[in-house]
């Protein structure tokens, strides 16, 4: 049995703004949502953090418009500051995902920050510096958030390595592990991990089961070792999913 543990709970004209457009946000985009299964699994009260694959622009968007959990994402630093968006949004959406190229890409980009930005900001989204800067801001907020309750969500491909044909994934980073270390040094609690696989073919999200980590051994190698445990797990979700979307089609 895991000691009880009981979060903080904090109310605020900023956290009552942010829920409002948070709402809003999967209000006007629940068209466009996928299906969801797997709530079964969701064994424990917040806080909690959730653990999915990126698919480029198609993970975070989907997650937060079917998902009915609100949702506290880490977003990438470049993504909350409105000189460093417009080329992080051009490299990364404008012209991988929406095929916009030349000198209209380069228009649409900075049009499109002033919207994005503004957003993310908005719902309460979580800066992570993922490279060549300071994390510490991040990892406050992050244990701050959890001590007042909040579910987090986490997409922890690292960007600088090759997708994996199977699973269209990246290898993981493992700060969200060291989240966990923190978290449950500070309060003697595991904190529940959820892994979660979105698959664009069938338009489906599934939820695995909840992971703990466990402080065994030299410390980098636990974290490690229950980071790539997590990765796993999203994988199997998603060929799972993949296998019988396969199976459909033939």
């Amino acid at each position: 049995m895991h000691a009880s543990w009981t979060p903080i709970v904090h109310t605020g004209e900023r956290k009552l703004t942010e829920s409002l457009v948070y709402d809003l946000a999967r209000f006007i985009g629940s068209p466009f949502s996928y299906d969801v299964v797997g709530f079964e699994n969701i064994q424990t009260p917040p806080p909690a953090v959730y653990i999915a694959n990126h698919l480029g622009a198609i993970g975070p968007i989907e997650t937060i418009l079917s998902v009915p959990i609100r949702f506290y994402p880490w977003i990438i630093a470049e993504m909350t500051d409105f000189k460093r968006a417009p080329q992080y949004l051009l490299d990364d959406f404008v012209y991988p995902v929406l095929h916009l190229g030349g000198r209209f890409g380069l228009l649409f980009s900075p049009l499109l920050t002033k919207i994005s930005v503004r957003l993310v900001r908005t719902i309460g989204s979580i800066s992570i510096y993922s490279f060549g800067g300071l994390t510490t801001d991040g990892f406050r907020h992050s244990l701050r958030l959890l001590h007042e309750g909040k579910d987090l969500l986490i997409f922890p491909e690292d960007p600088l390595l090759p997708l994996d044909p199977d699973t269209l994934m990246r290898h993981f980073m493992p700060g969200f592990a060291t989240l966990c270390s923190l978290f449950q040094g500070e309060t003697g609690c595991p904190l529940p991990v959820y892994p979660m696989a979105v698959h664009a073919g069938s338009e489906t999200i599934a939820i695995g089961k909840p992971e703990y980590y466990h402080p065994q051994g030299h410390h980098r190698q636990a974290i490690n070792a229950f980071s790539l445990q997590v990765e796993r797990h999203v994988s199997e979700l998603y060929l799972e999913m993949k296998k019988n979307a396969d199976e459909l089609i033939e």
